[in-house]
């Protein structure tokens, strides 16, 4: 049994491989449009095209994943919500800013901070406010998934895709992956949510995504029953984020050059106000501006992130101290 066999969206037919390549054709040519766009239009504009705007609610976590390369002891601490807001209203501006998704999540859990419900209802209310407000996710690993966390989820119209991180398919893997949760209460969790959700008559896009250690990991039926009940399932093999910590992983034979994706598309808000470059970096060590001395329409589009970038076109992605050691593309 292999992680493909228990996604339910993965081809099983002829027709269903052709929709397949398909879609991943067209995904290819619009990654491509959106690096040109990116590299020789955008900065001709006055507007910051941010296509990822990540939020950092929580700079700590609670699980010592085995390979996420956060260190909690670094930068614990919440985002206060006047920040939050502070940003969304900034982000309005619709001549300064194109924010395409918005994401709740970064390193820390989002449902570890303590205004969650405060966060979640100042999204609500621009959501209302404007139809065209960014696609809002969030990410959590579900291990306080109750109480007051599902009330606020489920109570205000915030949040369009909400995913869960279960990882390695069984009880056994799962909880060697993910040290510190326990897998049935995370699953409790997660099925409790949903059964609220429906008799609520809420209707919530939902996600699991799952880490494997290989390509055949033992899926358990309640791994099986957990997908089968969620929107979409995705799963993945293990990345070493920014290269800089030993997870355990196989070194790449050669790091990635040229540009990054990551970096073309998105931003991170980290909890104290300073800006990174993307998610990959969950320890700010790719900081490139601070929300208290600049606005985030500055740091975007200022010389910091620009020299990443041009670094990156000429082939000299190994020079940069945080870009250098990622794997990613």
């Amino acid at each position: 049994m292999t992680a493909r066999d228990t996604d339910r969206y993965a081809p099983r037919t002829p027709l269903g491989h052709v929709k397949d390549a398909v879609l991943r054709a067209r995904l290819h040519v619009e990654r491509g449009l959106d690096r040109a766009s990116a590299l020789y239009v955008e900065p001709r504009r006055h507007r910051a095209v941010i296509r990822a705007l990540n939020f950092e609610l929580a700079g700590a976590c609670n699980l010592r994943c085995k390979w996420c390369s956060l260190d909690s002891r670094l930068r614990p601490g919440f985002m206060d919500p006047a920040l939050f807001e502070r940003v969304l209203d900034d982000i309005a501006d619709t001549e300064r800013y194109d924010v395409r998704v918005i994401n709740l999540h970064h390193s820390g859990d989002i449902l570890l901070h303590p205004r969650l419900r405060e966060i979640l209802e100042s999204v609500e209310r621009r959501k209302r406010a404007r139809p065209d407000f960014p696609y809002v996710q969030a990410l959590t690993s579900a291990t306080h998934l109750t109480g007051d966390r599902v009330e606020a989820l489920l109570a205000t119209d915030a949040v369009d895709w909400l995913r869960f991180s279960v990882d390695g398919g069984n009880p056994r893997d799962f909880e060697a992956i993910r040290v510190g949760a326990r897998w049935e209460r995370v699953v409790g969790n997660i099925h409790a949510f949903l059964d609220e959700a429906e008799r609520r008559g809420r209707e919530l896009r939902t996600g699991v995504i799952a880490v494997f250690e290989t390509g055949e990991p033992e899926i358990a039926p309640e791994f099986r029953d957990l997908v089968a009940r969620v929107t979409n399932y995705m799963p993945r093999l293990p990345h070493n984020w920014v290269g800089k910590t030993d997870l355990g992983l196989p070194a790449e034979p050669a790091p990635p050059q040229g540009l990054c994706r990551f970096v073309l598309a998105q931003t991170v808000v980290l909890h104290d106000g300073r800006v990174t470059l993307c998610c990959n970096d969950l320890n700010a060590e790719g900081v490139i501006g601070d929300l208290n001395e600049r606005s985030l329409h500055d740091i975007f589009r200022g010389p910091e992130r620009r020299a990443v970038i041009d670094a990156m076109r000429a082939e000299r992605r190994h020079d940069l101290a945080f870009c250098g050691t990622c794997s990613q593309e």
